[in-house]
């Protein structure tokens, strides 16, 4: 998983008349959130997101000031024959849906 491995992921939320980005970057000292060009940027520590990566936990919880996160792992689509729907997931804890 590219986060795991110290790569920013991101995706985009089309919304009427322009997108939301989101960005997880695997670079900050402590959990902190931005918003910069209309890209939302959660940072983490890089060792939070390995262990996390690495363990049976399914998410990150915490506050970055005001704002509340939760991050949660993309488990692998189990039914789906597009590969782009298990692009940088985790492997599904269950053996079928």
């Amino acid at each position: 998983m590219a986060l795991a491995a110290g790569s920013a992921v991101e995706d985009r939320c089309e919304l009427p008349g322009q997108a939301l980005v989101y960005r997880l970057s695997p670079d900050a000292a402590a959990m902190g959130v931005a918003f910069n060009g209309g890209v939302l940027i959660v940072g983490l520590p890089a060792e939070t997101v390995a262990a996390w990566a690495e363990s049976e936990q399914v998410g990150i919880a915490g506050a970055a000031g005001p704002v509340e996160v939760l991050i949660e792992k993309d488990w692998r689509c189990l039914d789906s024959k597009d590969p782009r729907d298990n692009e940088d997931t985790f492997p599904h804890p269950a053996p079928v849906c």
